[in-house]
Order: C-alpha cells, then sequence, then structure tokens
C-alpha cells in the first residue's frame, strides 16, 4: 500500500520541492516496514535485533521532521525555506547519530546487562527524551501549520489533516507513557505512525492544500475559453473542452509536422505529451482582420514615403542650385574688378596693332583668369569642408599656378608658405591670394621678380614681399596706405603687409 502512495505521489504532486519531501517520506514508511518484518520475522539472534532496533530511530526521527518540512512548502517555493529545512535535516541527523553510538555512551538507552544488549531489559537515558521532545515538537509544529494554512487556504475540509495529526500526537505521548490500553488496541509502533502521517498528506491533498495534477475532465469542461482536446498516439480522443473541430488524420499529421497551422481564420497548435498530443485553436480572426488593415495602411505609408522623398529629392536640388547661385553671386561681386580688368584687356586685345603688346595682353588675360579660377576653387573648398577654415596648402597650390603664369608676363615669380598642413580662418587665406594678385595687377608693367612669403609670427600672419622694379612703387600702391614699402638696394623693393 506505502509503494503505491510513493508511486501515486510522485506522479500527481504538481509542486516539485513538495513531491520530493512527500516521496522521501514514503519511501522511509516502507523501510521502516521492511525493518520491521526482519526484526520480527527473519532474524532471530539479539544483536541483529539490537541493530534493526537502532534502526528504527532513522524513520522514527526523520518522518516527523520531514512532516514539517512538508508543512512549510505546502502552496509555496520560496528560497527562505531552504535554510528551514536544512536546519531540520541537521538537528534530526545529530539525533539519529546519538542513536546509533548510544553503545558506547548510552544516554539514550541504559542497559543492566552485559553485551549483547537487547532491548528487553533497559530504561531510557536523557538523550531519549530529548529524541521524543524533537518528534512531539515536529507533531505539534506541523499541526499548527496545518491548521493555520487550512484556515487561509479557502478549501472545502481544511480540517481533514488536523484530525489524523491529533491522533497521532496523543498516541505518541500516550506510548512515552506505556499507558496499557494504548499497548493492546494500537501497540504497533510503525503501522501507527505510518498510518497517521500518511493520513495526514492525504488529507491535505483531499481538502486542496497540496495541488494534484488530477481530475483533468473536469478541468477541461471548466475552462469554457480553451477549445483543446487531449488524445493517444492513434489520436484517439480522451479529454476535450469548449467547441474543440473535428480533425482528420491528415490535418493532424499537418499540424504535427508543423507544429501549427492556419484553417478560415483558426490557428490549429500541437505540443506532444506523454503518450499522445495536445491540440488547441487559437481564433485568430480579428489578427488576421487587423494585419491586413496593417499592410494596407503600409502599403499607404510606402507611397507616401516616396512622394515626400521625391519632394525631398527636389527640395534638395532646388536648395543646391540656391546654394550654387548664391555662391557664384557671391564670388562675381568679390571679383568683380577682375571681371572689369578682364574687359579692359579684351578691349585693348580688339584695338591694338602690335604683336608684342597683344601678347603681353594675352598673357595679363591669362594670370587674371588663373586668379578667378583659383579663387572659386577656395570659396568652393571652404563652403565644402566642415568648419570655416583652409590649409596653408590650399594657399600653396593658389600661388604656384599664378607664378607659373606670370612667366608669361616675363616676370620671374616665386613664392614661400609656412608650414603648409597648418589650418587658419578661410577669410585669411583668401586675403592673402586677393593681396598677391593686386600686387600684380598694381605692378604688372614695372616689375621683372616678385618673391611673395608668408609667414606666421607670434599668432599673426605677415605678408612680405621682394620685387625688383627700376620704377618706384609707391605711386602704384598708394591705395594701402597701411603697406610698408622701403627700397632696400637699387631697383629691390621690400613691402610688408600685416593681415591680422
Amino acid at each position: 500500500m506505502y509503494c503505491a502512495w510513493v508511486i501515486y505521489l510522485n506522479k500527481h504532486v504538481v509542486y516539485k520541492r513538495m513531491r520530493q519531501c512527500l516521496t522521501v517520506i514514503g519511501c522511509l514508511m516502507v523501510f521502516w516496514f521492511f525493518l520491521r518484518t526482519v526484526k520480527y520475522h527473519i532474524f532471530q539472534d539479539p544483536l541483529s535485533t539490537h541493530i534493526c532496533w537502532y534502526l528504527y530511530y532513522f524513520p522514527m526521527i526523520l518522518i516527523p521532521t520531514l512532516g514539517l518540512n512538508a508543512s512549510f512548502l505546502l502552496e509555496e517555493e520560496h528560497d527562505k525555506v531552504k535554510k528551514r529545512s536544512i536546519f531540520l535535516l541537521f538537528s534530526a541527523m545529530l539525533l539519529i547519530i546519538s542513536v546509533f553510538t548510544n553503545d558506547l555512551h548510552q544516554q539514550v538507552f541504559h542497559f543492566y546487562l552485559n553485551p549483547p544488549y537487547s532491548d528487553k531489559n533497559y530504561s531510557y537515558g536523557f538523550l531519549f527524551f530529548v529524541i521524543q521532545g524533537w518528534i512531539i515538537f515536529c507533531l505539534i509544529a506541523m499541526d499548527i501549520i496545518l491548521i493555520h494554512k487550512s484556515k487561509i487556504s479557502g478549501k472545502k475540509r481544511f480540517w481533514l489533516p488536523v484530525i489524523p495529526g491529533i491522533i497521532l500526537l496523543v498516541w505518541n505521548i500516550a506510548n512515552i507513557l506505556r499507558v496499557p490500553m494504548i499497548s493492546t488496541i494500537a501497540g504497533d509502533l510503525t503501522a501507527i505512525c505510518c498510518l497517521c502521517i500518511a493520513a495526514i498528506f492525504q488529507s491535505c491533498i483531499l481538502c486542496g492544500l497540496i495541488p494534484t495534477n488530477s481530475r483533468y475532465f473536469e478541468l477541461f469542461q471548466s475552462n469554457g475559453s480553451l477549445d483543446a482536446e487531449i488524445t493517444d498516439n492513434t489520436f484517439h480522443r480522451y479529454y476535450y473542452s469548449g467547441n474543440f473541430p473535428k480533425l482528420t488524420e491528415e490535418l493532424r499529421e499537418c499540424v504535427i509536422a508543423n507544429s501549427s497551422i492556419q484553417e478560415n481564420g483558426v490557428l490549429i497548435k500541437h505540443i506532444p505529451v506523454k503518450g499522445g498530443h495536445l491540440f488547441w485553436t487559437e481564433d485568430i480572426s480579428v489578427l488576421l482582420d487587423q494585419y491586413q488593415d496593417i499592410e494596407e495602411q503600409q502599403e499607404e505609408l510606402t507611397e507616401r514615403n516616396q512622394l515626400l522623398q521625391m519632394t525631398y529629392q527636389k527640395e534638395a536640388a532646388r536648395k543646391k542650385l540656391e546654394e550654387q547661385n548664391r555662391l557664384l553671386n557671391m564670388i562675381q561681386d568679390q571679383t568683380y574688378k577682375q571681371y572689369e580688368l578682364l574687359s579692359s584687356y579684351m578691349k585693348k586685345l580688339e584695338q591694338t596693332e602690335s604683336r608684342e603688346e597683344y601678347d603681353m595682353l594675352l598673357s595679363k588675360i591669362v594670370v587674371v583668369g588663373t586668379y578667378l579660377k583659383r579663387r572659386k576653387n577656395l570659396v568652393l573648398t571652404r563652403y565644402s569642408s566642415q568648419g570655416d577654415s583652409l590649409t596653408m596648402a590650399d594657399l600653396k597650390q593658389s600661388l604656384a599656378e599664378s607664378c607659373e603664369n606670370l612667366k608669361l608676363c616675363r616676370i620671374r615669380a616665386a613664392y614661400y608658405v609656412q608650414d603648409k598642413e597648418k589650418q587658419l580662418q578661410a577669410d585669411d587665406i583668401l586675403n592673402c591670394y586677393d593681396f598677391f594678385e593686386w600686387l600684380i595687377e598694381q605692378l604688372f608693367d614695372v616689375i621683372n621678380s616678385v618673391f611673395f612669403r608668408v609667414t606666421q609670427i607670434d599668432e599673426k600672419l605677415q605678408i612680405s614681399v621682394h620685387v625688383m622694379s627700376s620704377t618706384d612703387i609707391h605711386n602704384f600702391l598708394k591705395e594701402r596706405p597701411e603697406l610698408l614699402i622701403q627700397q632696400e638696394e637699387e631697383q629691390e623693393w621690400f613691402i610688408r603687409c600685416p593681415l591680422s
């Protein structure tokens, strides 16, 4: 009977820790009955029965201890129970060890005769009452916890677990006091203890304190919101709920292969269970309608997005064109003098008859045109970069091309740019190049050579120019009174221009 009860507990108790605890209690009951059988019906020598007597206390102490621990686990699976369980088991093991070592200290049972000791002539020692006190404590605590949890559980027949607990407690106290009626009516220690403990926890199962996975049919029928069925491996229906549709064997095979399948707005799902299959349905017609609405909205949003993208591209092209026009207008405003100079050169070019003057005018046009091209590149580089800055290398490239074209005007030109990797404000670079072009335009006809030098001293940009000219250049540069002009030697002039 107890072996069958252990199998029943192992299959039906829901909570894992509660199931493990009750299974151990059932196994201890079976072990206790085994000891009882071999002690009284198999072993005859005193030593064997003496050992079986001591082994009695292994289940006798552990069953109440585990019973108290199981009462802690009722309807809860919390980590705080772990510390209580460790304390209870540790205390129980100390008491069991004291029984097994009794022949050394005789504090549990005191024997009057010499070994081998017998359970027919002994008296109780101090540790025996400690063990009995521990057993009574576990039983009383278990009853109190069961009464408390039965009252707050809201289950019917909550008083069922309390009755066998009180019977076991009363019997244990009477057995310790050796009441004659107890030994006559219920003298089998093993049978009474195991029966009462099993009755306690079976009562907990009956009143609902210990959840079990039974009564499947009632569970399925009570849950009308779920359309499901459980079948065996041959698809024979055992349990069902709601209005689960009848499925063909081919459709079931498809559901098993794909784990789910949709039909007429109903989603049929499947999971394998032990010995069969579980099928259930979900009405997804509303979800399908919503999905269709979402698809329509997505198409509409895609069209709107394409329209917005086209609008953005056109707006970006318009902005780009406006920016290009703005930059071109700005460049034209900043270089209008060069355009007027080119116009005057072109008029002179049409009027001149001298081949030498014609070539000189063409050379000047090339120099001024080079300046216009390079200055436009500097402006575009300025606005295409992340910051409002240019490098000395940008200035060097512009000066190099202008100086190369000055050879056409029979002017030897050279330049020096300090720290070409250094970044400066774009306006400073443009002012340097503008000053170079202005100086060349003013001195086109009176200089033979020019050396243009750009340096930075104490964070201030300095321009110094050496020119070779047989003519006094003061009159040509009087538009810029801030310039420092000195004649160092005959036909050699020095010009300094601070920019910042």
